[in-house]
């Protein structure tokens, strides 16, 4: 707990950004949601009789765009690149709320929380850690080119950490893809 304090104290910067960021996604989400709801609603119903036959499966995705973001740190891109794609989650979430709570209201909304807790927390947690790591690769990358330091056994730590937590991120993806239709039906209730 101590030294999770000394990382959010120490990176604060970035996790005030990522959080503004998320935030900016998840009311561009909501508005979305809410102006194309009149489109979606028949989309969403049908995607609630069926919830039984989805899989939740994010394990190629998660591990594509997370070692994408990391690689392009290297040369500087992957910090706008995952701004983006944490953007894009915002905006994902924001649009979830907003389509299920319209069609079934609060019980749409708390079931909509129910299943971003379950399929998207963990992943967001470790995406701030990852992200900030990433910043702090391309920091070394661009003093490396302009200021010719050796940042070698820094970078070495930077991606030991970054595999945590992409291996973190698989395995709760793999345990999502096998337990996360089951838990995720137990909610269903709440749309009836």
């Amino acid at each position: 707990m101590k030294r999770m304090k000394e990382y959010i104290k120490r990176n604060k910067l970035y996790l005030l950004f990522i959080a503004v960021l998320l935030i900016f996604g998840i009311v561009v989400g909501l508005y979305f949601g809410i102006s194309h709801i009149d489109s979606l609603k028949e989309d969403v119903l049908y995607y609630t009789s069926h919830i039984q036959e989805r899989s939740y499966n994010y394990l190629f995705f998660h591990f594509f765009v997370l070692v994408l973001g990391v690689i392009l740190s290297f040369f500087g891109i992957g910090v706008p690149f995952l701004c983006a794609l944490l953007f894009y989650e915002g905006m994902s979430i924001g649009f979830l709320l907003a389509i299920f709570a319209i069609t079934y209201g609060f019980n749409g909304f708390l079931f909509a929380f129910i299943f971003l807790l379950i399929t998207k927390l963990v992943y967001l947690i470790c995406f701030c850690f990852l992200f900030s790591k990433c910043v702090k690769i391309a920091r070394k990358m661009i003093g490396k080119y302009l200021y010719k330091t050796d940042p070698s056994l820094l970078l070495v730590h930077l991606l030991k950490g970054v595999s945590v937590f992409i291996l973190f991120v698989m395995i709760y993806d793999v345990l999502l893809w096998w337990i996360g239709k089951p838990v995720i039906t137990w909610f269903q209730f709440l749309l009836q």
